[in-house]
């Protein structure tokens, strides 16, 4: 981070997170000047250099946030050749475990509803702003002092909208959508949530996580979000737990295949997906539960699906879809982690 602080959302990951001007500065510089210009690499300098989260006690800082924790470690390559892939297949009981289902039947539905939308609670954004209004106190942006342009003078009046970072997957006040009673995201009858029984070890997940699902819909398109959750146990200062957001996508069901030349789904027929999520770093401690969420919508984050097929941008209706994810032998939703042995 170049902030001065180490925290990002309501998550602290450490001193060490923090560079400062002072230290991106001269890393962002070598970077250019080997790539750009093609000079040596600083002597002695490692080719890759990772942070890895999740180290820390997991108490409440000073300052409010969970002390997740984390430190930088360097590496010889990427991806790690040491990391193994471990497969996780998603249960219609809510499990995350590596046992296949011998079950010949087995899923899970859902409905999703465009119009009440999965609020966005944080998660690897820059943050999403608006320009205050005149009425707000902020600028007429037709008149413009000559001494600034339109977007400095638009930038030194943005008031953010969706915050960025690790939060607390529950909804409140502070997320466009969210409605009262709130409530843990988990908790919504359109999130799905599968978790592992508490870890028995410390886990180190670094690397590029994927996401295989098998599903169907009564929509000829839809939507489908994955998000990877970091699950802290309950404590004297987060009674309910932490429910950490590390990572997480969508997929428009319609490009399923191809970006280029989409398909529309068949309502029900079983169709599988594959959700590739930015790649990450976090030590999942010993007690905690890894939970993966899977969902239909993550807004404003991602527009949400009309679930009509039209084109995009252009939809005229919105309609309710019957999402379902397939949990059987036949049809066996996983996700992917790549574990490094013998860290965190």
């Amino acid at each position: 981070m170049r902030a001065t602080g180490s925290w990002h959302g309501n998550t602290d990951t450490g001193k060490e997170s923090v560079w400062g001007n002072r230290i991106y500065n001269p890393e962002r510089l070598a970077f250019f000047d080997q790539h750009l210009k093609g000079m040596p690499a600083p002597e002695n300098d490692p080719p890759v250099r990772i942070y890895v989260m999740g180290t820390g006690d997991g108490k409440k800082t000073d300052e409010g946030n969970l002390n997740h924790g984390g430190y930088w470690r360097d590496e010889n390559e990427w991806p790690l050749e040491r990391a193994q892939f471990q497969t996780l297949y998603l249960h219609d009981d809510g499990s995350l475990d590596s046992f296949e289902t011998m079950e010949d039947k087995s899923s899970i539905t859902y409905t999703y509803d465009p119009e009440r939308p999965v609020p966005t609670i944080g998660g690897q954004l820059v943050g999403m702003f608006k320009v205050a209004s005149p009425e707000e106190g902020g600028p007429a942006l037709d008149d413009v002092p000559e001494f600034l342009d339109q977007w400095t003078l638009a930038r030194n009046n943005l008031t953010e909208v969706i915050a960025a970072g690790g939060f607390h997957q529950k909804e409140g006040p502070q997320w466009i959508g969210a409605e009262e009673p709130y409530q843990l995201l988990r908790d919504r009858p359109d999130v799905l949530a599968f978790e592992t029984d508490p870890l028995k070890n410390d886990t180190e997940v670094t690397g590029e996580v994927m996401v295989k699902l098998w599903v169907s819909s009564t929509a000829i398109d839809t939507d489908f979000t994955v998000k990877l959750v970091d699950v802290y146990p309950a404590s004297k200062d987060y009674p309910e737990g932490y429910h950490l957001n590390l990572i997480d996508t969508i997929q428009r069901a319609r490009y399923r295949d191809s970006w280029t030349d989409p398909e529309m789904m068949t309502p029900g027929e079983p169709v599988e997906i594959t959700i590739t999520l930015w790649p990450t770093s976090n030590v999942f401690k010993k007690s905690h539960r890894i939970r993966l969420d899977v969902s239909s919508s993550n807004f404003p984050r991602f527009d949400v699906n009309p679930n009509t097929g039209e084109p995009m941008g252009r939809h005229t209706k919105m309609i309710k879809a019957d999402n379902t994810v397939h949990t059987s032998a036949e049809y066996p939703s996983r996700v992917v982690l790549p574990i490094v042995p013998g860290e965190g």
